[in-house]
């Protein structure tokens, strides 16, 4: 705790300003935009990087469930069927069908956070940066996430996990990182 964790996700992600140097995405990934994720608009974020942040509820911003998942999808402008169809299917994949008219303030924990890594997931991002996407998660959910993100990684996303449950980390193959609190 303290290392700067959370921190370093949301400078990768776009959302705070690097303390010192640049954060400089590959031309792959800025296509046309600044090459600087910091500079982006919330639009060029949307499809480039996904963030699920350490407290969900920082990111909620709907109603209900169903219209949190779909809030991403409709800021592109994709089609009403399709935001339809990918809402539908993460309810689904996450087992949050029953709760798609919920507030999502009302959720359990778990729920939230399984609705936020859902809500970053449905714009479908090439880069998902999710901060302890498994923390409160029984151990069904846990696999089932990780599952997830593993295809994810293997369709050609690239995932970066803030996490100190290491078995995340070997379960997805993972490169990492130790971030240690400064002494």
């Amino acid at each position: 705790n303290g290392a700067g964790k959370s921190t370093l996700a949301l400078t990768l992600a776009g959302l705070l300003p690097p303390a010192g140097g640049a954060v400089i995405a590959a031309p792959s990934l800025a296509q046309g935009a600044n090459p600087s994720p910091i500079r982006w608009a919330s639009r060029e974020l949307l499809t480039r990087i996904g963030m699920v942040f350490q407290e969900p509820e920082h990111q909620l911003l709907a109603q209900t469930v169903r219209d949190e998942l779909a809030v991403g999808p409709r800021a592109l402008g994709v089609p009403d069927d399709e935001v339809s169809a990918r809402v539908d299917e993460l309810l689904t994949r996450l087992r949050l069908a029953h709760l798609g008219a919920a507030n999502p303030y009302t959720l359990s924990g778990g729920e939230k956070r399984r609705l936020t890594v859902a809500a970053a997931i449905a714009t479908r991002p090439r880069v998902l940066i999710l901060d302890e996407p498994t923390f409160g998660q029984d151990a069904r959910t846990w696999a089932e996430l990780v599952a997830m993100l593993a295809t994810l990684r293997d369709e050609g996303s690239a995932i970066v996990t803030i996490t100190h449950d290491l078995d995340v980390a070997r379960a997805l193959h993972a490169t990492r990182f130790v971030l240690g609190a400064p002494a």
